[in-house]
């Protein structure tokens, strides 16, 4: 069995600034590969920028956020099912 590690996600800055709370997101691409998708599903651009959140004064989209912790973004909560199968 291989193993392949995972590499810290890519937060970027995207659309034009000022806005009132700017805000990191998690980029993915859309059909159209000129352009990207927030993995929270509001945004989408064709300008993004890289940024560190550790030395940034941006902070990470709450929604982006829920996508990487595996919770529902839009707060609904989900039983998890779990099979107990006698083998």
């Amino acid at each position: 069995m291989t193993t392949t590690a995972v590499s810290t996600p890519r937060w970027y800055r995207v659309g034009v600034l000022p806005e009132d709370v700017p805000l990191a997101h998690l980029m993915t691409r859309s059909g159209d590969l000129r352009y990207r998708r927030s993995a929270c599903g509001e945004r989408e651009s064709r300008s993004w920028k890289p940024v560190d959140l550790t030395t940034a004064e941006l902070t990470p989209c709450p929604g982006c956020v829920a996508t990487l912790s595996g919770a529902p973004a839009d707060g609904e909560d989900r039983a998890q099912l779990a099979l107990d199968l006698g083998v």
